[in-house]
């Protein structure tokens, strides 16, 4: 093989987030200072037409959802109130 001519690796700075045994992590920093383990820039979501449903719970389609079954479980109840007041006199 030939010769290390890059940066002398004992210069290049390292992560340093602490492992699961309490020891300083030995990998090269990126410019953030942590390795692509221990902050790395976050990969997103993989299919970008389907971002929204990443937390579907609070998604605008799952909040438009549960407010039209809402008005519509209200219409039933308001029915169902009026029956009961025609039915009974």
């Amino acid at each position: 093989m030939g010769e290390w001519r890059g940066i002398p690796h004992e210069e290049i700075p390292r992560c340093g987030a602490k492992t699961r045994a309490g020891h300083p992590c030995k990998r090269f920093a990126m410019a953030n200072g942590r390795c692509e383990f221990h902050g790395g820039k976050s990969t997103g979501p993989r299919d970008l037409s389907k971002w929204h449903l990443k937390h579907g719970r609070y998604s605008k389609a799952a909040l438009a959802e549960r407010r039209a079954y809402a008005a519509l479980l209200s219409e039933v109840r308001e029915t169902l109130r009026s029956m009961e007041i025609d039915g009974s006199g």
